[in-house]
């Protein structure tokens, strides 16, 4: 735990000693550049360091562009707008944060944003133009984030906008391969259900001799024919692997070169190309592999020849390598609506996990272990800058709420005022009103806010997938998740404007 301590001193010195990325570039749905820009101006020398550019772009493909494409036409906008090649060249540092989409798994939470993902709330205290507010995930993602500019001097790092690691080791870039993708390392014994567990649901990173090898999202039986293939290096009866995170960082010289190859696809909007499936693994493996997991041959080849002339015109053999985090890494995920919740119930924890995420996030002072009076009893709770006249709360998480009397366990409430409530093992986010408010276990509410200042309420369950439901009326509520979306994106950065 030492070493994650250390990084997380790291972490929030960086942009205090004016270190960190020298261009920070975030890629944006349509509606959100505007708050972004007037949002991220707080965050000099806070999260981000006083020397860096900022841009916001929006993300122009109608159906999506995927990481790949996003990421190459984000490039493309920025080189119209600044010299990035020629700052990349000069050995200056520049990192990507893709946070376009619905965010349709964190439905019903967006919709209290202005369909802005990236902007839904976290515990910590967080003025804004002197008002009080909150830190966003995305704030949080380019803090947590600063720390691997160092070495990584003439490269484009890109990251999701909805992930915070606390890495076990060091920062430092690891290869001097073109590019590096960032995951865990470890030595497993091969067991199924292991593997269904812990590993099934992540990209693979196969280490080599020299470089790696990527794979998509593996079933036992696939990674059991990687082994007897001889693929999977073996010490001691354990196999050696790493989980993908999806982040990277690449050479401005391959940036180029895949600028050009893509620039059909660019320019028609029509294609969704993701980094892993369509470009990492074809990078990495050969053509009857990438059919057997679905992939194109016709594909495949052109891709062989874009390796072929990256390799000749860069003078390498091998292009991909891997940052090793390290297997005790911290990785909170804020993608879904589930794991918001069990992450920021975290927060109420006397676990050292819990301790390190209240340092990040500045809230140890909040922390109440346990309080007592004639009218109140707090334990094991977060409590920031709210107030309860009776009641009982515990292992719950409440910030910035108030409450006349209130029964609260294993509950997070943001920015909540209820006169009388009572939860068991609910989300609250941005609700307002009511004399007493009744929720079913694991139930979800939040107050979405319109343009000229109405609210609707909505409701789900922490249980279910956003992604599955989004077009569905749910009986407690009288619009589905869709129809509320496609309302606040006729006024876009309107939306905005009504903040808490």
């Amino acid at each position: 735990m030492k070493a994650l301590f250390q990084n997380l001193k790291k972490i929030k010195e960086t942009p205090q000693k004016n270190e960190g990325y020298d261009l920070i570039c975030i890629i944006c749905s349509k509606g959100a550049k505007d708050y972004w820009e007037w949002r991220l101006k707080e965050g000099k020398g806070k999260i981000y360091p006083a020397k860096a550019k900022i841009f916001c772009l929006e993300e122009d493909f109608p159906k999506g562009a995927g990481q790949l494409l996003g990421t190459l036409r984000a490039l493309q906008i920025l080189q119209k707008k600044f010299d990035i090649f020629s700052f990349l060249k000069k050995g200056k540092t520049v990192a990507f944060y893709h946070t376009a989409g619905h965010g349709k798994r964190m439905a019903p939470l967006c919709g209290a944003e202005g369909n802005n993902k990236p902007a839904i709330k976290l515990p910590s205290p967080y003025p804004i133009e002197g008002k009080k507010n909150l830190l966003t995930l995305l704030e949080a993602v380019i803090l947590s984030t600063q720390i691997y500019a160092k070495t990584r001097e003439g490269r484009i790092s890109v990251f999701w906008g909805d992930q915070i690691i606390i890495p076990e080791r060091h920062p430092k870039k690891e290869t001097n391969l073109l590019g590096e993708i960032f995951g865990f390392k470890e030595k497993i014994f091969l067991k199924k259900s292991l593997w269904q567990k812990e590993w099934q649901s992540y990209g693979i990173l196969i280490p080599q001799k020299r470089g790696i090898l990527q794979r998509e999202k593996l079933s036992f039986e696939k990674i059991k024919e990687l082994e007897k293939k001889g693929t999977l290096k073996k010490e001691k009866g354990k196999i050696l692997l790493a989980k993908s995170l999806g982040i990277f960082s690449l050479d401005w010289k391959v940036f180029k070169i895949l600028l050009k190859e893509f620039s059909d696809e660019i320019e028609r909007k029509e294609r969704k190309l993701n980094t892993d499936f369509h470009l990492w693994m074809p990078l990495t493996s050969n053509q009857k592999e990438y059919q057997e997991y679905g992939g194109d041959p016709i594909y495949w080849k052109r891709i062989k020849s874009l390796k072929k002339r990256i390799q000749k015109k860069l003078k390498v053999k091998e292009i991909l390598g891997m940052k090793n985090l390290g297997k005790k890494s911290l990785f909170w995920d804020f993608g879904q609506i589930k794991l918001y919740y069990q992450n920021l119930l975290l927060l109420s924890k006397n676990k050292k996990e819990s301790k390190i995420m209240r340092e990040f996030f500045d809230l140890e002072k909040y922390f109440i272990r346990k309080k007592k009076t004639s009218k109140i009893f707090i334990k094991n709770t977060l409590f920031v800058e709210s107030k309860i006249d009776e009641g009982r709360i515990e292992n719950s998480v409440v910030v910035y709420s108030h409450f006349k009397k209130a029964e609260l366990k294993d509950s997070v409430l943001i920015n909540t005022r209820v006169k009388k409530i009572k939860t068991p093992k609910n989300l609250l986010y941005n609700v307002r009103g009511g004399k007493f408010l009744k929720l079913k276990k694991r139930e979800i509410i939040t107050d979405v806010i319109f343009g000229e200042g109405s609210r609707i309420r909505m409701r789900s369950q922490i249980t279910k997938d956003g992604k599955k439901l989004w077009k569905v009326r749910l009986p407690e509520n009288i619009f589905s998740f869709a129809e509320i979306e496609k309302y606040l994106s006729r006024i876009a950065n309107d939306a905005l404007k009504f903040r808490w």
